[in-house]
C-alpha cells in the first residue's frame, strides 16, 4: 500500500467518523426533560409518565418534573408531550455531541413535528375605505413588511420554538409555528390590530430598577428574564414596590433583538410614565433617511392634532429626556428628546445599523397605519400525525434500501455488496450534510431523501457496466476497474449535475414542501456523487492489491 493510499484511508475514516458523530443527535439516545405545571394532578402525573413508557422510555422522577430517556426523542415526541394535560415545559436535553462538536439535531418541518401553519395577508380593503384611496403595489408591499415585524414581535410571546415568519409573493404572509398548544388562542392574538403609544421615560427609576435587577437576575431560571408575560408580571410588581415606584408611573420591559435567534427578548426594566404622551395614529408617515452627519436615522411627520402632541412632549422641560416607542406591551426604542418639535416633522438619530433602522421605521409605521390580518390558508398538523409520517418515512427507506440492495448484489454480485455498503455510507452522510447545515426535512424532504438511493446506485451501474465489457474483451481487472470509473465518470457527472440544476431552480422557485424536496435531493446527489467516484474507487484500489486477483466479481 502507497502512502497515499494510506492518506486516502485516513481521510475517508475522519469523514465518516465525523459524520456519525453529527448524526448522533438524530439516531441516539436522547432525554426529555418535563416540567409539570403548578396545578397538575397526580392522575395527570401518571398517565404522562405511563404514556412516556408506551412509547419505550425509561422514565425518572425529577424535584418539579420528569425525565425520559431513549431512542427516537424528536420534535414530533416533544409536542405530543407539550399538549398533555399538566405539562407546563417540555425540553429535549442537549446531547453531548451538541455541546462538544458542531453536532445538531434535524430540524423536522411542520408536517413531521406537528403545528400550524397560516396564509395570512393585511386588510387592505379596510385600510382603502378608511384612507378613501385605493392603495397602490408600493403600498401594499409596505404594509405587508410591517405586518412582518407586527408578527414577529407577537408571536415571539407565545414561546413557539423556531417560528417561520415569511412574505409569500408580494402581499401574503406565511407563518409556521411549530408545536403550539392552543392554536385558536395564537390565531386570535396575531390577528388584531397592535397597540401603539409614545410615553416619557423616568431615567431615575430605571436606573433604580436596572440595580434591582443586577441584584436579584440570579433568582430567575437560568439567570435571565423569563419571556412570558405571565412570569414578568410578579417580576415587575416586586420591583416597582422595592424601589418606590411612583404611582404616576409604571415598569416595562426593554426589548432587543437577539443576533442569533432574530427573537425579540426582554433586556432591562424601564420606567415609564403611565400618561400617554403620543399615541400611534397621531404618526402620519415615517420613512428611512440619513441626518445632517449622514448617519441613517427614522424620518416622521405628525397628523395635524398629534403636531401639537409632539410639541408639548418634546417642550424645553423634557430636554436629555427619553420618549420611548410601546408596541404591544413591548419596549422597543427609547430615543432622547434633543429639542422641540413644532412642525410635525421629525426624525430620529443614533448609531444604527441598515436593518436596526428599517426595523424602527415599520414599528412607527405600524402605529400610524394599524393593521388587521385576515387567514386566507390555515392548516394545522398533529404532532402525532406528525410521528406516524416519521415512521412510515424510516420504514419507507428501509424497504427501499432492501430492495436496491438485493438487485445490486444478485445482478452484480460482489460488486453489488460494495454498491450496498456505499449506499448505507451514502444515507449517513446525507444525514450528517442535512444536520450540519441546518437544513430541515420534510415530508417530501424524505421522499427525494428515498429517491436519491434509487438513483446513487445509477453511478454504480453506469461504472459496473464499463467494467463488464472492459472485462469481456480481455482486459485485466486493474485496466478494467480504471477505464470502468474513467470512462463512466462523465456520463454520470453529466447526469447528476442536470438533476442538481432542476434541483436548484426548484428550491430558488418553490415553497414549502417543494423546496424541501430540493434541498435533500441535492444533499442525495452531492453525497452519492463523493461515494461513487471517490470511496468506492478507493475500496477497488485495495481490491486491485491482491496480487492473485484474476477476475473482477461484477
Amino acid at each position: 500500500m502507497t502512502r497515499g493510499m494510506i492518506y486516502k484511508a485516513m481521510f475517508i475514516v475522519a469523514i465518516l467518523v465525523f459524520a456519525v458523530l453529527l448524526i448522533l443527535p438524530t439516531v441516539g439516545e436522547r432525554e426529555l426533560s418535563v416540567v409539570f405545571e403548578k396545578d397538575a394532578t397526580a392522575e395527570q402525573m401518571a398517565d404522562l409518565e405511563k404514556h412516556l413508557t408506551n412509547i419505550g422510555l425509561v422514565v425518572t422522577k425529577t424535584e418539579n418534573g420528569i425525565t425520559a430517556g431513549g431512542y427516537g426523542i424528536n420534535d414530533a415526541v416533544m409536542n405530543e408531550v407539550k399538549i398533555i394535560p399538566g405539562v407546563g415545559d417540555v425540553k429535549i436535553i442537549p446531547h453531548w455531541a451538541e455541546r462538544s462538536l458542531l453536532a445538531k439535531k434535524m430540524n423536522l418541518g411542520l408536517d413531521l413535528q406537528g403545528g400550524m401553519n397560516l396564509v395570512m395577508r393585511a386588510d387592505f380593503e379596510s385600510i382603502e375605505r378608511r384612507q378613501e384611496k385605493e392603495l397602490s403595489d408600493s403600498e401594499k408591499m409596505d404594509i405587508t413588511q410591517q405586518a412582518l415585524e407586527l408578527l414577529r414581535n407577537r408571536i415571539d410571546k407565545f414561546g413557539v420554538s423556531e417560528p417561520s415568519i415569511r412574505p409569500r409573493g408580494s402581499e401574503a404572509i406565511e407563518i409556521q409555528l411549530p408545536g403550539v398548544k392552543d392554536p385558536l388562542s395564537v390565531k386570535k392574538a396575531i390577528g388584531t390590530t397592535g397597540r401603539v403609544e409614545y410615553r416619557l421615560v423616568d431615567d431615575e427609576y430605571t436606573r433604580l430598577a436596572g440595580q434591582w435587577l443586577g441584584a436579584n437576575i440570579h433568582r430567575f431560571k437560568d439567570g435571565r428574564i423569563p419571556e412570558s408575560a405571565e412570569e414578568q408580571y410578579p417580576i415587575l410588581a416586586e420591583a416597582a414596590k422595592a424601589i418606590g415606584l411612583p404611582a404616576k408611573d409604571e415598569l416595562l420591559f426593554f426589548y432587543e433583538r437577539a443576533e442569533n435567534t432574530k427573537k425579540i427578548l426582554p433586556s432591562y426594566p424601564i420606567a415609564l410614565e403611565k400618561e400617554v404622551a403620543l399615541a400611534g395614529n397621531d404618526i402620519s408617515k415615517a420613512w428611512v433617511g440619513h441626518d445632517e452627519y449622514g448617519r441613517l436615522s427614522v424620518h416622521f411627520t405628525t397628523t395635524p392634532d398629534g403636531a401639537s402632541k409632539f410639541a408639548a412632549v418634546t417642550a424645553t422641560n423634557n430636554h436629555g429626556r427619553k420618549l420611548a416607542i410601546i408596541i404591544d406591551e413591548k419596549v422597543r426604542s427609547a430615543p432622547q428628546i434633543n429639542v422641540q418639535i413644532t412642525t410635525g416633522q421629525a426624525l430620529i438619530q443614533g448609531d444604527f445599523t441598515l436593518d436596526e433602522v428599517n426595523t424602527l421605521a415599520r414599528i412607527i409605521k405600524e402605529g400610524a397605519l394599524p393593521v388587521n390580518l385576515i387567514v386566507i390558508e390555515e392548516r394545522t398538523v398533529g404532532p402525532s400525525l406528525g410521528q406516524d409520517a416519521i415512521g412510515a418515512g424510516i420504514k419507507a427507506m428501509v424497504l427501499a434500501f432492501a430492495a436496491v440492495s438485493i438487485f445490486m448484489i444478485s445482478y452484480f454480485k460482489l460488486a453489488g455488496l460494495i454498491a450496498s455498503i456505499g449506499l448505507l455510507i451514502n444515507i449517513v452522510c446525507q444525514l450528517a450534510l442535512l444536520s450540519w447545515l441546518g437544513f430541515t426535512l420534510t415530508l417530501p424532504g424524505i421522499a427525494g431523501f428515498i429517491l436519491t438511493l434509487g438513483m446513487a446506485v445509477d453511478a454504480n451501474v453506469l461504472v459496473y457496466e464499463r467494467m463488464r465489457e472492459e472485462q469481456r474483451s480481455g482486459k485485466s481487472p486493474r485496466i478494467a476497474v480504471a477505464n470502468g470509473f474513467d470512462k463512466a465518470f462523465w456520463a454520470i457527472v453529466d447526469s447528476n449535475v442536470t438533476t442538481l440544476l432542476a434541483a436548484f431552480v426548484l428550491s430558488q422557485f418553490g415553497t414549502g414542501p417543494i423546496k424541501g424536496f430540493a434541498v435533500t435531493l441535492s444533499i442525495g446527489l452531492i453525497s452519492s456523487l463523493f461515494v461513487i467516484l471517490y470511496i468506492t474507487r478507493y475500496v477497488y484500489e485495495l481490491i486491485l492489491l491482491s496480487k492473485n486477483l484474476k477476475k473482477l466479481s461484477v
